[in-house]
């Protein structure tokens, strides 16, 4: 069991702040915003304790400590490009509403720069706090599934999501994020008050992973499938137990197999999958069908930056852009068209090969590090957003936003703690 913690520290408050952003994630943008804004304020509490002083001093000494810590100023970068990109967008109005979706990539690094630092049972709340809300949650879609199914299998065959708060790919890559974290909780014999939990916690992971097969957001099970088997390849090279690596790698290969079969929403996912590729080939083109539109907004990036491969054309005009390319190349498709379905191919069309290098290497610099590289929480998550990075511009929504760069930064504490209280 963890150590106590006193409600009168800093460092309680950062952790319920977590708890709050967390538990909010999936529902409740509003609670969201309140969770980012309550860790700000408990980052200047925890710096005004160290150095009571003015307003004014207090931002400078703040400030400082962010830019002394490279790991979290390189994260910031992700604000700082599509920023300056207002250099090359003609249209400021949607320039400042992608820069304000970006902000919390200054804010709240400046913020985890100046938060104390935080004990293993602090840092473990945000996990447990988001199984309880997931498991909630996913009931409510389990029942709801349950009063419908036969409309929402039908809605599957037509591309449409089983019904889940707010959004089905968020929802369902908070969920993998899930379970992946609090089964490393459970493997390190860890709990919260008690050992009785650990039962709990277990079926509370197992009822997850069922649903979210249920659910069949494939870009979620792509992730949860990748994140199993990157957590193999690390059991495999820490232990060298490759009899016991071989007999889960088949049950991992198994598995899939197994719910294709029994699962009628996987089938009935795959089987519009196949359908709407079908069409995508065919002479109809596939309009109106979701995966054909993706393959066409990704066809439609990639040219966007072709014409403009250093800088591309500004993320305030990546919509004009996209519209116009898209009447240019693929017409049937004009009426709605959607943004680059990739985050590379989406910040390649916006800011150019200067903001993909300079926004890959904000994100992957904590990886040159071998202090956070050995934390299986933040290199699985890598592996997570890197799935969502391939079909999503995960970066670009206020959730999405939200999602990767707190679990990113948490994942960065949490590396630091064990530093000195290693499970």
């Amino acid at each position: 069991m963890l150590t106590k913690i006193h409600w009168k520290e800093p460092g309680f408050w950062a952790s319920f702040a977590a708890v709050l952003l967390v538990v909010s994630m999936p529902f409740s943008p509003f609670l969201l915003s309140v969770g980012m804004w309550c860790l700000v304020a408990v980052a200047l509490w925890s710096t005004y304790l160290q150095q009571p002083s003015g307003i004014v001093s207090l931002l400078r000494f703040s400030w400082e400590r962010f830019v002394q810590n490279k790991v979290l100023l390189a994260l910031s970068f992700l604000f700082w490009v599509p920023l300056v990109s207002m250099g090359w967008s003609d249209d400021l109005a949607s320039w400042l509403t992608r820069v304000r979706i970006r902000l919390p990539f200054l804010i709240l690094p400046w913020a985890f720069a100046n938060l104390p630092a935080l004990r293993l049972r602090q840092l473990a709340a945000p996990i447990y706090g988001s199984l309880l809300v997931m498991v909630v949650l996913s009931a409510g879609v389990l029942v709801n599934f349950g009063l419908e199914p036969d409309l929402i299998l039908n809605g599957l065959k037509e591309g449409q999501p089983v019904p889940v708060p707010r959004h089905h790919i968020r929802f369902s890559l908070i969920m993998v994020v899930t379970i992946l974290s609090t089964g490393w909780l459970s493997l390190q014999h860890d709990y919260w008050s008690s050992r009785a939990e650990r039962r709990w916690v277990v079926l509370g992971i197992l009822f997850l992973v069922v649903t979210l097969h249920i659910l069949t957001v494939r870009s979620a099970l792509v992730a949860f499938y990748a994140g199993l088997f990157f957590t193999l390849i690390r059991y495999w090279w820490k232990t060298r137990n490759w009899k016991l690596g071989l007999l889960a790698l088949s049950v991992l290969l198994l598995v899939p197999v197994i719910t294709v079969s029994t699962v009628e929403s996987v089938r009935n996912r795959i089987a519009y999958m196949r359908y709407d590729w079908e069409q995508f080939r065919s002479a109809k083109g596939g309009a109106n069908y979701s995966d054909a539109e993706r393959f066409v907004s990704l066809e439609v990036g990639i040219r966007i930056w072709m014409e403009q491969p250093w800088l591309g054309v500004g993320v305030g005009d990546l919509e004009l852009e996209n519209q116009r390319m898209t009447d240019r190349i693929h017409p049937e498709y004009s009426e709605t068209p959607k943004l680059p379905h990739n985050q590379f191919i989406y910040i390649l069309a916006s800011t150019g090969l200067f903001g993909l290098i300079i926004s890959g290497l904000a994100w992957m610099y904590p990886l040159f590090f071998f202090k956070y590289r050995k934390n299986y929480l933040f290199m699985s998550f890598q592996v997570v957003v890197f799935i969502s990075f391939l079909v999503e511009y995960t970066l670009e929504t206020s959730i999405g936003a939200a999602f990767c760069l707190f679990y990113q930064l948490w994942w960065i504490k949490m590396a630091e703690a064990q530093e000195d209280y290693p499970l």
